[in-house]
């Protein structure tokens, strides 16, 4: 069974906070938020992630908004795709 940080079944909005390795980030944007909206359990996705700022004060490995920002830019859409506001948070 698949599980997300936050759902919001009135306005199907789903919510995942990533603060672990890149994979994971890719796993929750590209094909998570794609399951749950066939499912139809949400129609727009939040994904938030640390800033390279933040992330450098983290352990070793953790990805950060300004790179993965970058690649969705430069991955292009999907028919598949689904609207989902990648959120960037420091401290």
């Amino acid at each position: 069974k698949r599980d997300m940080d936050f759902l919001k079944e009135g306005v199907k909005l789903g919510v995942e906070v990533q603060f672990g390795k890149y994979a994971f980030m890719v796993y929750n944007v590209c094909a998570k938020m794609t399951i749950f909206s066939n499912l139809g359990k949400i129609d727009t996705g939040i994904e938030i992630v640390p800033v390279k700022h933040l992330a450098d004060e983290m352990s070793t490995g953790v990805s950060y908004f300004e790179q993965f920002a970058w690649d969705l830019t430069k991955r292009g859409t999907s028919n598949i795709d689904i609207p989902v506001l990648i959120l960037g948070i420091d401290i």
